[in-house]
């Protein structure tokens, strides 16, 4: 009978492992429970798809890895607005718009700094100073959206990034929620 011990091995394997993930599940759902209650823009579901797109492999473990994630989601949200910029401005003719566009370049650059900064000071457990990172990192989607409505005032069209602003709006929002729990 030297397969019964390997297959109780197995079996206490499988057990902690569900137990684990059922854990993470928890946590991830309590955490979206708080955040759409603080933060009720942002909502349960936006919550809860976003920290599982972030964290496929539920890896974090607490909340301190959700608030990384969301962060780091935040990182990505800032590249990619700032690739759209990019490729917007490279063939925009209008100098107000052009301009409107290096604003949000600027400002999608400096979030992309302070949102680096904040992963480490998450990393490291500085709460405050990941709280300060943040909360600047979240500006740049009403600077970016600031410049278009200065325009738009003047007669110009609206802002060519208002989707990619508010979902990077809701994501860093998120991000500094869940950090915010941890202090």
């Amino acid at each position: 009978m030297e397969g019964a011990p390997a297959k109780l091995a197995l079996l206490a394997l499988l057990v902690a492992v569900s137990v684990s993930a059922a854990c993470a599940v928890t946590l991830l759902e309590d955490t979206c429970r708080s955040v759409a209650a603080s933060r009720p823009r942002i909502g349960y579901d936006f919550c809860v798809g976003s920290l599982q797109a972030g964290d496929p492999n539920r890896s974090a473990a607490d909340r301190r890895g959700l608030a990384v994630v969301a962060a780091r989601l935040s990182l990505s949200r800032a590249a990619g607005a700032s690739a759209a910029i990019a490729r917007m401005a490279a063939g925009e003719r209008d100098p107000p718009r052009r301009e409107c566009l290096g604003a949000c370049a600027e400002v999608y650059g400096e979030a992309s700094d302070h949102l680096n900064r904040a992963v480490r000071e998450l990393r490291a457990g500085r709460y405050r100073e990941a709280v300060t990172f943040l909360s600047a990192a979240m500006d740049a989607s009403e600077n970016c959206e600031d410049a278009f409505r200065e325009v738009v005032s003047g007669g110009g069209s609206g802002s060519p990034l208002a989707e990619q602003d508010k979902d990077y709006f809701m994501v860093t929002a998120m991000a500094l929620a869940i950090t915010v729990m941890l202090g």
